[in-house]
């Protein structure tokens, strides 16, 4: 996950000082939020569901999509308030804000499957093989 987040605050200030430059403080405002919400969304999976994976195999996939589930309404209702209350889309380029979250999306899974590549970890257990 270090390689992960190294990456997608690389690219989040690629995304600011891309941003600021284009089009201001607003620029650079909705790119920083971008990457912000993409780095806690994806972030948190990891954190989270290990331990809940851990304590209990079995409801591990029910876990994770009721976390996803959870997020994903989260972040929802983020961006409804982002952009509803108090003008603060007036404030933040939605435009950056979608541009750089998509870029650290991307980075942040490539770098991901570069790290699972690398470290070659097991995804099933063939120990109970008759």
């Amino acid at each position: 996950m270090k390689t992960a987040l190294l990456t997608a605050a690389g690219v989040t200030l690629v995304g600011v000082v891309t941003a600021s430059i284009v089009q201001g403080l607003d620029g650079a405002l909705g790119a920083l939020v971008g990457g912000l919400v993409v780095v806690a969304f994806l972030g948190s999976t990891p954190v989270l569901l290990t331990p809940a994976v851990k304590a209990s195999a079995a409801f591990s996939p029910a876990t994770a999509l009721g976390f996803f589930t959870i997020k994903t309404a989260a972040v929802l209702v983020l961006l409804g308030v982002l952009f509803d209350v108090g003008g603060a889309a007036q404030h933040v380029s939605p435009r950056a804000l979608g541009l750089t979250a998509l870029a650290v999306s991307l980075a942040w899974t490539a770098a991901q499957v570069r790290t699972f590549r690398k470290d070659r970890t097991a995804i099933y257990d063939l120990s109970n093989k008759p």
